[in-house]
C-alpha cells in the first residue's frame, strides 16, 4: 500500500477494518465468522460509548444475528466485553505496527511514532496507556500476561525498523531495547507524561506530527552515520516536512 492510499488517521484504520469484517460474505452461519462479526460490532459501538453504555440489541443488530445466537455464542456480557476488547486491542496494536514504506528516513520514522501519538491522545487510550494502568497489570498476573504479548510484538516490530535503519546505513549504533527508548523518550515527556500526571491535553505550536518529526531529526542528527546526512542534503528529505506543511494549510 502505497503512502497516498494509506488511512489518515487510526479512527480510520479502525473503522476501515471493522467494516470489512462486519461486511465478509463467507459462511455467516459458521459460528467463527458470526463470532468475528460480533466483536467486531462490540467495538464498533463502543467506538462512541463507553463500555457501561454498550446495547445487546445494537451490537446484535449490527452483527446481523438475533440476541439468542449472541447469547449462544456468548454466554454474558462480560464474555462479550472481553470480545470486544480484544479485539480494539488487536486492531490498535495493528495500526501501530502497519509499515510504512518510504525512502526518507526521516518521514518514516516520524509517520510511525505520530500513529503512537494519535493512539496515546485519544481519550480511551490514556487511561489504559496510563501509569496507574501499567500497576494494576502489575498486581494482576491476568492482566499482566494478556498485555504483555503485545508489548512485545510492538517492540519487536520497533526493532526491526531500527535493524532496517541500520542495514540502510543511517544508524550507526546496534538496535536495542534502549535504543528505541532513546528514541521514543522526548516525544512521551512532551506529550504522554504531563497529559497523565495533570488531565490537560498537550497543544503543540504546530501539529503533533511535526513534533514527531523534530523528535526523529534529533535523534538521526545524534546517532545517525555521515551517510544519512549526506542523503539527507543531496536528496532534499527536508522537502517532505514542508510539503506536509503545505498540505496542511490547503
Amino acid at each position: 500500500m502505497t503512502a497516498s492510499q494509506e488511512p489518515k488517521d487510526v479512527d480510520a484504520f479502525i473503522l476501515q477494518q471493522l467494516e470489512l469484517m462486519l461486511s465478509q460474505k463467507g459462511n455467516r452461519l459458521d459460528s467463527t465468522n458470526r463470532r468475528q462479526r460480533i466483536a467486531a460490532a462490540v467495538h464498533f459501538e463502543t467506538l462512541s460509548k463507553n463500555y457501561t453504555q454498550l446495547s445487546v440489541p445494537a451490537v446484535a443488530k449490527r452483527a446481523g444475528v438475533s440476541t439468542a445466537t449472541l447469547y449462544r455464542l456468548f454466554p454474558d456480557d462480560n464474555a462479550l466485553y472481553e470480545a470486544g476488547y480484544n479485539l480494539g486491542l488487536q486492531q490498535y496494536l495493528d495500526w501501530l505496527t502497519y509499515d510504512f514504506v518510504h525512502p526518507n528516513p526521516l518521514l518514516r520514522l516520524a509517520t510511525l511514532l505520530d500513529r503512537r501519538v494519535q493512539v496515546w491522545t485519544r481519550p480511551k487510550a490514556m487511561e489504559a496507556l496510563s501509569p496507574l494502568y501499567y500497576m494494576i497489570c502489575d498486581r494482576d498476573p491476568n492482566l499482566s500476561a494478556r498485555v504483555t504479548p503485545y508489548l512485545k510484538y510492538s517492540s519487536d516490530f520497533w526493532l526491526g525498523q531500527f535493524k532496517k535503519l541500520k542495514a540502510e546505513g543511517y544508524l550507526h549504533l546496534e538496535p536495542d531495547w534502549n535504543l528505541i527508548e532513546i528514541f521514543w523518550g522526548p516525544i512521551e515527556s512532551l506529550l504522554f507524561y504531563p497529559t497523565v500526571q495533570t488531565d490537560l491535553p498537550y497543544v503543540s505550536d504546530t501539529s503533533k506530527f511535526e513534533d514527531c518529526w523534530r523528535a526523529t531529526d534529533d535523534f538521526l542528527t545524534l546517532y545517525g552515520t555521515p551517510h544519512f546526512q549526506t542523503n539527507r542534503n543531496k536528496l532534499n528529505w527536508d522537502a517532505d516536512l514542508a510539503a506536509f506543511r503545505t498540505a496542511k494549510s490547503v
